[in-house]
């Protein structure tokens, strides 16, 4: 299975075709000659074009959809499963082929290869949490709505978590106004950096291996600790009133700081875990 975005001419017509069930064999091909009629990006848009473009988007976003698993139970065979699935991609295709054509709309790249569109049912129905991965420089440029709908026609209990990747290039005010923008729309969402989780792991296996080598001085680090908490013990019993005004505000800052806090791999892993299912007993 690889993944397949862009096609020549030639090679969707001939993947249209395989989708259809219809087998073409190609005779003499010599004198064959490809032309190039436009040398143009047709991404590279001034700004009058990308905003025509966003607004004929905006006009047919409900039929720039994913496209769905064709309905199946345990009584559908794996022929008739396979035929359905086939129809149901080709329709999808045809139908953004007909947007193209008829409405100018400009189409960027999509997945056009049926296994992986395959892949993605089958994850979707086994799934208890569907995660999209974001670049949090323009995270709504990356988000599927369609997607999110769609988990929630194959199953209401499922759930989707938008995970803003990239987390660490925005300052904690942008970090705040994406927290603001996402609660008010009903987004389910967390900050990741995937660069300081990789650099945080390489720390940790290099403290690893310094305390190999540093046996002896183990029972310094303890005591060290020991008093660290002896310390943070003390502060904390003395000064009563004091201490409830700073709980307080703590408190407040706790509860805005983890609306923009950028998750570790470990907190990742354990919300992953919040929303395994329960098989105890099974």
């Amino acid at each position: 299975m690889r993944s397949v975005t862009e096609q020549a001419a030639l090679d969707e017509f001939l993947a249209t075709a395989e989708l259809a069930g219809t087998d073409f064999t190609a005779e003499k091909m010599n004198n064959v000659k490809i032309i190039h009629s436009d040398q143009k990006n047709p991404y590279l848009l001034s700004a009058a074009e990308e905003r025509a473009a966003v607004g004929k988007q905006k006009a047919h976003k409900d039929r720039l959809t994913v496209p769905r698993r064709p309905h199946w139970d345990s009584t559908t065979t794996p022929e008739q499963l396979d035929r359905a699935e086939r129809e149901s991609m080709l329709e999808w295709r045809r139908g953004l082929a007909e947007l193209q054509e008829n409405n100018d709309l400009l189409m960027t790249p999509f997945e056009r290869n049926l296994e992986v569109w395959r892949q993605l049912w089958r994850v979707i129905e086994r799934s208890d949490l569907v995660v999209q991965i974001v670049d949090a420089r323009n995270p709504l440029l990356f988000r599927s709505e369609d997607l999110e709908r769609y988990v929630k026609h194959v199953g209401a209990r499922k759930e989707n978590l938008l995970l803003v990747n990239k987390a660490d290039m925005l300052t904690t005010e942008q970090r705040e106004s994406w927290a603001d923008y996402f609660e008010a729309a009903e987004i389910k969402y967390k900050f990741f950096s995937a660069s300081l989780a990789k650099e945080l792991n390489d720390a940790r296996d290099l403290e690893g291996s310094e305390e190999e080598e540093e046996e002896g001085g183990e029972e310094e680090t303890n005591l060290s600790t020991k008093t660290k908490a002896l310390h943070v013990k003390n502060d904390e019993t003395s000064g009563d009133e004091e201490d409830e005004d700073e709980e307080e505000i703590e408190g407040e800052e706790e509860i805005e700081g983890e609306r923009t806090r950028i998750l570790t791999v470990d907190e990742l892993e354990a919300l992953f875990l919040e929303h395994a299912p329960d098989n105890e007993g099974t």
